[in-house]
């Protein structure tokens, strides 16, 4: 159970960390790696792992035992040998040399993901894996900072020991994949755009108004609840959604007619050149051919799904084959898809293209 749990969470956390995720990458790096996308998902469920593993399951109301302090570090290795000494038989079958093994092996992606994601090495992991098990053995001894009224779980001073060593291994660990100081992408070059760099920018912006009025639904509907009750958010839900929804699609539509883009493409740092003029209601045009009119459909429900569908379906295979991967509501629009990095410079890439000129 405690690892269903973590795995829920973690795909919750995943959903609302993605688009920042992605906005840094472009922004420290110029560009985005799966691999490194992978990486920070790992290092996600891994951390939602030792929660998980660590404080669930929590106690049913009053109905435990208050447990102590294991003052002695090395009380897993008297454990070991008096097992050993009882019951024989191999070590790999010794139930605390499992326990240890467990809590080495926790750490081991912490240490990890310091040296991978962060360029750090064996000092700062230990560092790391020491602040991460100390917070969580003073949560065991809290009761969770007083959640409840005591310890139900023990502080082990052989935890703290176990885990830093884990999270020392898993920094050496890294060293077989990863070179320190390997580098990156700079931010400030100039890049094409390409079909998958368009996809992330549709994908950014899709999750961009899914959460956006997910989050706004709940801080409403958590405000009705506290100041009427449930009654009324029962009776107001459906309003409330629909009410965010269009101000997550309004968010769109402020991006596009103030830069010609979305907030995906912000994101991923794809610009326009715009050939037709007045400027706004051809950007009306572009919000009204992508995210804005796909999202407005979707919002009419069953009358507007398969509207909804067509149009996404026409974007994906836009994405392709649209000169420059511009997509179809650029090119419904009369622009074309630009680098900003490339257009700060007034040298654009334009799909891989030769450079051109830009009029912002």
């Amino acid at each position: 159970m405690p690892g269903v749990i973590a795995v829920l969470f973690g795909s919750m956390a995943l959903m609302v960390a993605f688009v920042p995720l992605v906005v840094l990458s472009y922004r420290r790096r110029g560009g985005f790696s799966a691999l490194r996308m992978t990486a920070w998902v790992a290092l996600l469920f891994s951390v939602m792992g030792l929660w998980a593993y660590t404080l669930l399951p929590l106690p049913d109301g009053d109905d435990f035992r208050c447990v102590g302090v294991v003052p002695n570090p090395f009380e897993d290795v008297v454990d070991i040998a008096r097992l050993q000494a009882e019951h024989g038989g191999s070590l790999l079958a010794n139930a605390a040399v499992q326990q240890l093994a467990l809590n080495v092996l926790l750490f081991l992606p912490l240490g990890f993901f310091v040296r991978a994601l962060f360029d750090r090495g064996i000092a700062v992991a230990i560092g790391a894996g020491a602040l991460v098990s100390l917070s969580i053995e003073l949560t065991q001894l809290t009761g969770v900072w007083g959640l409840f009224h005591c310890a139900y779980r023990v502080f082990d001073t052989g935890d703290l020991v176990s885990n830093t060593v884990g999270a020392a291994l898993g920094s050496l660990a890294a060293l077989l994949v990863v070179r320190r100081g390997r580098g990156g992408g700079s931010a400030t070059a100039a890049r094409p755009v390409t079909s998958g760099r368009r996809l992330l920018a549709m994908l950014v912006d899709l999750a961009t108004v899914s959460l956006t009025a997910a989050g706004l639904s709940v801080l409403v509907n958590t405000a009705i609840l506290a100041l009427v009750g449930d009654e009324a958010v029962l009776a107001v839900s459906d309003a409330v959604a629909a009410g965010a929804t269009l101000v997550a699609i309004g968010a769109q539509a402020v991006s596009v007619m103030a830069g010609g883009v979305t907030l995906g493409e912000r994101a991923v740092l794809i610009d326009v050149r715009e050939h037709r003029a007045p400027r706004w209601p051809w950007r009306a045009v572009r919000f009204l051919a992508g995210i804005g009119g796909y999202s407005l459909l979707a919002l009419l429900g069953a009358a507007g799904g398969a509207a909804a569908a067509v149009l996404a379906v026409a974007s994906l295979v836009a994405a392709f084959t649209t000169r420059g991967h511009r997509g179809l509501a650029q090119a419904v629009a009369g622009m074309d898809a630009v680098d900003r990095n490339a257009a700060r410079e007034s040298v654009p890439v334009v799909g891989g293209s030769e450079p051109v000129s830009t009029s912002r």
